[in-house]
């Protein structure tokens, strides 16, 4: 097992990627991307154009906001209503979607690392040399990866 940031890729840690991170088409409504998390146990939602490659990301508290963006101005809940239904009816993910950042096979740990504390972020996809979601990194079972290389030097 590499210990060294600089010598271990996501390759070598390949046993850590999540494949089971929530994906959707980037042309669906913001309802059903709604729908999509709040019926699952993620908080984001990684989209895909017609290959399959991921284009972009984003996260329920987007659309939380957009929706109060738009209804905040108004005090009654029947003149949120139209207004709430529009948001997420006429808007796509296309809309409101962050670019990716994204890493491949061949990224060094330091760098995912890197990226990860530069965008704030504690979950990175992975995608292949095609630009497709593999799965994703997170940095709680990059830490357990060390803690147990450290372990295991230690017996």
């Amino acid at each position: 097992m590499k210990a060294n940031q600089e010598k271990t890729t996501v390759k070598d840690l390949s046993y850590l990627i999540q494949t089971s991170c929530l994906r959707a088409d980037i042309g669906l409504s913001l309802e059903t991307l709604a729908e999509k998390i709040c019926s699952s146990d993620h908080y984001k939602i990684y989209l895909e154009d017609e290959a399959g490659r991921l284009v972009g990301v984003i996260q329920a508290k987007q659309i939380a906001r957009k929706i109060l963006e738009l209804t905040g101005r108004k005090s009654d809940e029947e003149e949120m209503l139209p207004t709430k239904a529009y948001v997420l009816n006429f808007h796509t993910g296309n809309d409101l979607a962050e670019a990716p950042v994204a890493v491949q096979a061949s990224t060094s740990l330091r760098r995912v690392l890197e990226l990860m504390e530069q965008n704030s972020i504690r979950e990175i996809p992975v995608v292949d040399e095609a630009g497709c979601l593999v799965g994703t990194l997170e940095a709680k079972h990059i830490l357990g990866h060390y803690l147990s290389a450290k372990v295991e030097m230690a017996l």
